[in-house]
């Protein structure tokens, strides 16, 4: 079992990688910078959680060198980042960690925060703020990985399925379960969503498989490939309810991202690149740099959206 340290595991997706870490049964630590955990806060609590349940917690910080450099060389083996993109910086403090594991040396894996959208295939579809928030970083983090030579693999799990049905019809200042609900494109227009324990268990399975080194994992399941209608017809059935449609065209949507204040914005520039401009899901992947989780893995059973939605509606 591999000594596994995660940066960012006290956040929603980082969470989710330090179970699975120990569920797999690999020594696990978290990194976390002694300045945020206040006493009796809710993350000195969560801290106290995880060292009950075996983490190691160790206190140091990616923008501090020296002390992410003896993390590296004292927990790990393998480096998770799952930092996160609610800012360019933090993205971009990722070079950091390239630059400490260069130095730490024998860091057998690398996975840097991405959990997301194929970047290299979205970028130029991409409008701001999205692109120079997350695709433009993620981008400059990838080459600086390449450039130094790590062993790594990354993560593209396209839409958390936790945030789903809150994002589903939040583009305005109506909740996601209001009457009037925004469809976005068309039932051609389709994203993929994939279960965040799915995901993190994934991410570990293939932090120790030779197949995924140097490659980037793309975690599509055909079941969860979905549009907007279909989910908002599975949320009606499920809950009884009717909601009225708002169908918003791609032009309508842009105009939307250009007039709408930020984080609102940056959230549909993200739905205007993974769903309208998806195609995410029928885009054949690269033997040189990808491979695909389901082809790798054909007998694990992803969570699908309606269990997902059974189990929020509980």
């Amino acid at each position: 079992m591999s000594r596994i340290l995660v940066i960012g595991g006290t956040g929603n997706i980082g969470q989710h990688l330090v179970t699975a870490s120990l569920n797999a049964g690999h020594r696990t630590a978290v990194l976390v910078r002694p300045a945020t955990v206040a006493p009796d806060s809710d993350k000195a609590k969560l801290l106290n959680s995880l060292e009950t349940r075996g983490v190691s917690v160790v206190y140091g910080d990616m923008n501090d060198h020296g002390s992410l450099v003896a993390a590296i060389k004292q927990h790990g083996e393998v480096v998770i980042s799952a930092v996160g993109h609610g800012r360019p910086e933090e993205l971009d403090g990722q070079i950091k960690i390239v630059q400490a594991i260069k130095e730490a040396g024998d860091v057998k894996r690398f996975v840097p925060s991405e959990f997301g959208c194929d970047v290299e295939h979205h970028a130029e579809r991409t409008l701001e703020p999205a692109k120079s928030m997350i695709v433009e970083s993620k981008l400059r983090v990838r080459r600086a990985i390449r450039d130094a030579g790590i062993p790594h693999t990354i993560i593209c799990s396209y839409w958390a399925i936790g945030l789903l049905f809150s994002t589903l019809g939040n583009s305005g200042e109506n909740g996601p379960l209001s009457t009037g609900v925004d469809i976005f494109g068309d039932e051609k227009s389709r994203a993929i969503f994939v279960d965040e324990k799915d995901m993190s268990m994934l991410t570990i399975r293939a932090v120790e498989d030779p197949r995924t080194l140097d490659k980037i994992l793309h975690v599509r399941p055909p079941a969860n490939m979905r549009s907007f209608g279909q989910l908002l017809h599975l949320l009606e059935k499920k809950t009884g309810r009717t909601f009225e449609r708002h169908y918003v065209t791609e032009q309508e949507l842009a105009k939307k991202i250009q007039e709408a204040p930020f984080p609102l914005n940056f959230q549909l520039a993200m739905v205007h690149s993974t769903l309208v401009h998806g195609g995410a899901g029928e885009r054949a992947v690269d033997p040189a740099v990808d491979v695909e989780a389901t082809q790798l893995y054909p007998n694990i059973q992803f969570a699908t959206v309606e269990e997902c939605l059974d189990g929020l509606l509980l």
